[in-house]
């Protein structure tokens, strides 16, 4: 048999093969499907154990190879494994096609991110959606019938916000700058409306923000390191939103979809939410969209599995 192997708490159950007993081993073995998507920040690692998918994250390694694949996934074995490896994003291609006996399937990142956010939004296929993939940077992705275009991005992301808290607030702790922006007023670093226009314009609200930073450059004090960090995710937010609004726009979409793991930073989520509602849009924020891209390339290596 082809075989893998994977630990369950304190032993091991035979699947798929009525014929295995229990062991002093306490092995299981069975055929595993398993994907990577290798972001800039970021790798995230999907196993198909059944109807349920397992999720795995790590800080992406500089190293792409096989050790660092055997890495990811200590519980495979990968001369018997009757499954298959779909890989996206980074150097993927750099894997080859083969990891010992077990079959490498390279995945656009583009399909990937298409396939497995419209999988999680539960949106109609046939709509014309825009796909905002929040990561390090930001990418956005035309969705219809299946298709899947990439038609617009920005380096702005959440990445921006890391190095940006780095240079300002002397932290890359995603979870400090979180929790330093949702205790900060972005308004008090931030020029809005109403501070340099005496009425309002179109429809937008006196609170929109007219200059990012604007602020700190009239005024001596009265800014904290929280309002600091609440004004670079505000930053990011808002930029990811108008260059998604104004593609939503252009393709005559209806609906945006955000995945990604930028989007954990409530902040950027509200600034970005906020933003997308000056033009009507409510963005779609999925559940389990940060692993969205590892989940396409799982969900189109098992539409086309390997001979």
């Amino acid at each position: 048999n082809y075989l893998s192997y994977i630990h369950l708490q304190t032993y091991y159950i035979p699947l798929y093969n009525n014929n295995l007993a229990y062991t002093n081993s306490l092995l299981i073995e069975y055929p595993m499907n398993i994907s990577a998507d290798f972001g800039i920040t970021v790798t995230d690692t999907l196993r198909r154990n059944g109807d349920e998918l397992d999720h795995s994250m790590e800080l992406s390694s500089k190293d792409l190879d096989h050790q660092r694949i055997r890495e990811l996934f200590p519980d495979v074995d990968f001369t018997s494994n009757q499954g298959f490896l779909a890989v996206t994003g980074g150097r993927h291609l750099e894997l080859g096609d083969e990891i010992d006996s077990t079959p490498i399937i390279h995945i656009n990142e583009i399909e990937a991110i298409g396939e497995g956010s419209m999988n999680l939004s539960g949106l109609n296929k046939e709509d014309s959606v825009i796909i905002v993939s929040a990561g390090s940077g930001t990418a956005c992705i035309h969705a219809q019938n299946g298709t899947f275009t990439h038609c617009s991005g920005t380096g702005v992301g959440g990445g921006t916000v890391l190095g940006l808290s780095k240079l300002l607030l002397d932290t890359s702790d995603p979870f400090e700058i979180a929790s330093l922006a949702e205790k900060g007023n972005k308004s008090q670093v931030d020029l809005i409306l109403e501070d340099v226009v005496s009425g309002p314009i179109g429809q937008l609200p006196p609170s929109t923000t007219a200059v990012n930073f604007g602020k700190i450059t009239k005024i001596e004090d009265g800014y904290s390191k929280e309002d600091i960090a609440a004004g670079i995710v505000n930053l990011v937010g808002q930029t990811a939103a108008r260059i998604a609004t104004s593609v939503a726009m252009m393709f005559e979409a209806k609906q945006i979809v955000v995945v990604g793991r930028a989007p954990s930073f409530n902040g950027l989520k509200e600034s970005l939410e906020e933003a997308a509602s000056i033009t009507g849009f409510t963005p779609h924020f999925p559940q389990n969209g940060e692993y969205a891209s590892a989940l396409g390339a799982l969900l189109l290596a098992e539409k086309n599995p390997p001979n």
